[in-house]
Formats: C-alpha cells, structure tokens, sequence
C-alpha cells in the first residue's frame, strides 16, 4: 500500500513538473515573439528615418534653387532679396532640427517640410509663368523699375502708359504712382498710367540762404545737397578770411538753375605764386573751375564720349596730377565726359518692352505719342524723331510714335458726329451726293467704310449724303401767279416771288423762274418766280405832228421815264454750325443756298491756312446779322484749302 501511495505521488509530481516545464517554455515563445516584433519595428522605423531625412534635403535643395532665382533676378528689389535670404537661413536651421530631432515625434516635422516644400514649389512656378493665379490682380509698382512694370505688362497684356515726374526722393527710371489702385482685377483693366522718376527738378523751387561768411567746402556740400545748376563763383583780394563768402548777389526762395553769383576772398594777398594740380578725374564741371578760380589759374573745358565715367565730370587733363603750374602762367585744359556714344539703332521689330530698356540702360528720355496704322501691329514703333545711326548723348529726349493698330470705322448718330470723328483723327473724307426718296436730306445715305472694317492708311472716306426726294422742275412760264404757286407745289418745290416791268409779258404772269424747267432738284427747294408788272409808265403823247420829210435835224426825243422799282423781299442772314460743310467748300456753298434759296449767292474759293476748308472767311464781318434782299448779289468766300 505504501508502495502504491508513493508511486502514485512520484507519478503526480511528474506531470507537476512537465507542467511547469510547459509554462516555462510558452513564455519564452512568447519573449521570442516580442523580439521578433520589436526588430521588424526598428527596422520599419529605420526607413521612415531615411525618407524623412531625403524629403527634408530635396526641401532644402528647393530653398537653395529658389534663393538662386532671386540672386539673377534683376528686377528684383533688395527687400525682396533679403527676405528669400532669410527664409533660406530659416529652411537650413529648419533641416538641420528635423534631421537630428526625437524619432517618437517626428509627425511636427513632416508636416513642416511638406508645407516648405510647397511653398517652393509654388513659387517658383510662378516666377517662370507656369502657374498663374486664377484672380489676377495689379501689382503695387512704387519703388520698382520701369523694366519690371514693362515685362509685367507684356506677361499680362496691360497697356503701360509713361508720365515723367521729377523727384529729390525716388531714383530716376523708378516708379512714384500710378493710376490704377494695387489689388484692382486684371480683368477690369485695360491700361495703366506710371508715373516714372526723372530725377531732381532743375527749376524746383528751394530756399536758399545767405551764404555770406560759409567757407568753400560748405557751400560746395549745399550746392550738390539742394542740385543748383547755375552758381557762378569768382575770388578776389579782401581782408576778409580766405576761402568766404563776402557777396552774394541773391537769396531766398530761387529756382535751382536761377542764376546765383557769389565772390569769395582769397584774403589780402595771393600767399602762392605756383599750385600743384590735383587728379581731377571724376570731378564735376563745378568743382574743377572752383579749384581754378581759386588758386588763379587760367583754364579751358572740352567735353568727349567717354563709357565709364558719369556725364559732366572729368576724365583727362593736359597737366598731370602734382605737378606744379604757376599762377596765370600755364593753361589747365580739362576734358570732361558726355557719358558714351550712343548710337541709335534700326528700331524695326523692337518691342515697347526693349525701347524702355534700352533708354534705361543708356539714360535718356522717352516720349511716346499714338497713331492708328493698318500695317503696325499694337505697340509697333511707327517712326522715332532719330535714326538708325545718329549719334545721341545721355538725357537725349527719343521720341517714339506708336501703333494702335488698324483704326475701325465706327458708328455714327449724325454727320457731325463723323466729322468731328475725322478731324479728330485726320482722316480724310470727300462728299457726294445723291437724291434719296427713303433718306432726309442732309442725312447719310452710306459711307465708303461699313461699320467695324478696318481703315487703310492714307485712304479717303467717302461719304454719300441724301438731296431727298429727286424732283422735276416744271415750267411755269406765262402762267399767272396762283397757277405758277400751285404748279410748283404740286411738284414737291418751294416757291417766292419777286417782281419787275416788261413790256412783252402781261401784268400778273410769269416772266422767268429761278431754275430751268426740266432741271432736277431735291423736294423742297425754293423756285424764285418773276411775276410781270406790266410796261413802264409814261412814253409820250400822240398829239405830236409828223415832221415834215426835209433833212431837218432829227429832234431830240422826249427823256424816257425810269422804270419803277421792282419789289424786293427782304431776308436777314444768320450763318450758323449746320450751313457749314467741314472739309467741303462746295458743301457749304450748297447748304447756304438751299437754305437762303430766295436769295442770290455766289460761292468765292479762297485758301486761308489758318481756317478749316468750309468755312465761310466773311460770315463774321460781312453777312451774319444783316439783312439783305432778294434783288441783292451776295458774295461768300469760302475757305478751300489744297
């Protein structure tokens, strides 16, 4: 029995221990496990490490090409360069952090390079036109180069116009305003007017003080200070203190080139019979005859193209630095610069952008005017004041005639309208008429050009303009008054009468009419009809016996009595705007007399270069205001240049 309990109990034991050993090795599974684990963790985490540390290089290599671009941009201002600066040191720091920062915490530091990454990316597509943005806008030009605003336009096909201000604050060539607000849609812009620095102006007006006792080196400094152009300085023996102001011949508010004169003292006596000349090179005109007026020297000025040194201050001297030139002895020849040669080039294919440039680089002035041309496109050079070769200097106002384009023919409410529109442009037109039964008269039957077709250059508009209604004139010869009136009207015509004595047409009938029958005219046009007074009164009586056939002398015959004076109608005459025919002499003489047509005009041409052709020379002094009559002749002269 005992025998079997201890069996049992070593077969018990047993199983606790091959239990136990059972344990044992499913903890080191499953430590095994967990190794296994944490070694596939390392190494995944070992190559987010790397791609992290390659992003954040390619972010850094964004920041070092992106401050490239700014470093080559020539238009680009110091500002800007400082703050592509700024943000490159802060990419560098940037990187560096991310590379070496706490693995577990990482996330902050991905996003910040992603987003660097974007900004660079963005930016730099934009620099090269590649990505625009959707809302355009106008830039704020102040402070910026010409250049820059012109490329900016051509980018944008905006419209630059150039107005020349002066300025003592804003570097010459650089933008002061412009017209259109900074922020303002591209879209709703067609142009922009800049306001471009030219520099100090010479007539500004600035309150210059008495310099009286000012030594030399003080007044030199305020004449560069304030940029006065036309001081004149002369020295002479006082017992004042050498090198000061003892005259000055004006003060107070002057313009900068107004003349100012001033006298210096060399003191009582000379003190030196030679002077050592100094090195005058890159002096200005003013400082080098100072020197020489103060230390007497005779001297003379030439002037030659030089590329280096700036316009107006010297670049060579006939006596070399320190040698020494008696006073009023030997003659100082300096030669000063005129900036270089310019020479103008062949301006076929230039751009507005390149002519800008160009006069910036070479210092000269720009002046542009427009012109409409079929052959130009918008923007080509028409023609410039110099030509290809011509020899200009720095500060040399160019002046350039620029195309609109094709100009196109317009719509128009009145003939005015049309010639207002030609004399505006100097377009040249002619006129010719035609009878219209759908269009009044004086009004526009067509033109030669339809609405919106371009206008060749040099070409002549031909307006065709409406007599109204074509009518036949009948023949009212012999007939009496109200059947000549009655006739007349029925034909669509104007009537007036006027009358005279005839011997051969009975009293009350027609002796003539104004215009022929058979004649065509427009509808409304005035018929001067002359009605018969019947014979002239007197003549002599029949109680007179026959003289008898002997050659006695012939008697003299009873004087016959005047004719009575025929009726005239008066009329007073008023030439206004719508009688004349601009550009027409033979238009205004005919609108005169459809409108007077009871009256008889004749149409004198003369040529007066200083009146516009139609116009009427003598309406002023002559015939405005006064009255005239139906028997009278009236002459017009009427201005008909070639």
């Amino acid at each position: 029995m005992k025998e079997d309990k201890k069996s049992k109990n070593s077969s018990q034991k047993k199983k606790i221990e091959e239990k136990e050993n059972t344990i044992i090795d499913s903890q080191e599974l499953n430590g095994l496990i967990e190794e296994d684990m944490g070694e596939l963790q390392e190494s995944s985490s070992n190559w987010k490490h790397i791609l992290l540390n390659g992003f954040l290089v390619i972010v850094l290599l964004l920041s070092l090409v992106y401050f490239g671009i700014s470093i080559f941009d020539k238009d680009a201002l110091l500002l800007s360069f400082i703050n592509h600066l700024l943000l490159t040191i802060f990419t560098i720091l940037f990187v560096a952090i991310g590379i070496t920062y706490n693995q577990k915490k990482r996330g902050i530091v991905t996003i910040g390079s992603i987003v660097l990454a974007s900004y660079f990316i963005i930016n730099m597509l934009g620099t090269s036109s590649i990505v625009v943005s959707p809302i355009r806008t106008v830039e704020n030009f102040s402070g910026k180069n010409l250049t820059y605003v012109m490329k900016w336009a051509e980018k944008n096909h905006i419209q630059i116009n150039q107005e020349y201000e002066y300025s003592d604050m804003i570097e010459e060539y650089m933008i002061i305003s412009q017209n259109v607000q900074s922020g303002t849609k591209l879209k709703d812009v067609d142009e922009i007017t800049v306001s471009v620095s030219e520099g100090p102006n010479p007539s500004k007006e600035i309150m210059v003080p008495s310099m009286l006792t000012w030594d030399s080196e003080r007044v030199i400094h305020f004449i560069k200070e304030n940029y006065l152009s036309n001081v004149f300085v002369e020295f002479v023996q006082s017992d004042k203190a050498p090198n000061t102001v003892i005259e000055q011949n004006t003060s107070g508010n002057l313009k900068r080139d107004d003349e100012i004169r001033l006298i210096f003292s060399y003191g009582e006596e000379l003190g030196f019979s030679e002077v050592a000349i100094p090195d005058f090179t890159g002096q200005s005109k003013f400082e080098v005859e100072f020197f020489m007026k103060q230390h007497q020297l005779r001297y003379d000025f030439n002037e030659e193209f030089h590329e280096k040194i700036k316009k107006g201050h010297a670049i060579d001297q006939s006596v070399y630095a320190g040698k020494f030139v008696k006073v009023n002895d030997e003659k100082v020849i300096v030669t000063f610069s005129k900036g270089p040669k310019i020479v103008v080039p062949n301006f076929k294919g230039f751009t507005l952008e390149k002519v800008t440039e160009w006069a910036i680089q070479n210092k000269l002035k720009l002046k542009f005017s427009n012109q409409y041309d079929d052959s130009i496109k918008e923007n080509g050079i028409i023609s410039a004041n110099y030509k290809e070769g011509d020899i200009i200097e720095q500060g040399t106002v160019v002046e350039f005639v620029l195309s609109r384009g094709a100009l196109k023919m317009p719509k128009f409410n009145s003939l005015t309208d049309f010639y207002t529109w030609a004399d505006k442009y100097q377009i040249a037109y002619e006129e010719v008429h035609e009878f219209s039964d759908t269009i009044p008269a004086g009004e526009v039957i067509r033109y030669s050009y339809k609405t919106g077709e371009a206008i060749k250059n040099q070409d002549t508009i031909r307006v065709t303009i409406s007599d109204g209604s074509k009518k036949t004139v009948p023949n009212v010869k012999g007939l009496t008054k109200n059947e000549a009136a009655s006739r007349l009207e029925k034909a669509g015509l104007n009537v007036s009468f006027v009358y005279r004595n005839s011997n051969d047409v009975e009293k009350g009938k027609v002796i003539n009419q104004s215009i022929s029958a058979g004649s065509e005219v427009s509808g409304g046009t005035t018929v001067t009809v002359t009605i018969s007074n019947g014979p002239s009164s007197g003549g002599g009586g029949g109680n007179t016996p026959t003289p008898p056939p002997t050659p006695d002398p012939t008697p003299t015959p009873d004087p016959t009595p005047d004719p009575p004076t025929p009726t005239c109608e008066s009329v007073q005459v008023w030439i206004y705007s719508d009688l004349l025919n601009i550009g027409s002499a033979e238009g205004t003489c005919s609108k005169v007399k459809n409108k007077y047509s009871n009256l008889n005009f004749v149409c004198n041409y003369i040529q007066n270069e200083g009146l516009t052709t139609g116009i009427i020379a003598n309406a002023d002094a002559e015939i405005d205001g006064r009255t005239f009559t139906t028997c009278d002749t009236i002459t017009l002269n009427i201005v008909k240049n070639n």
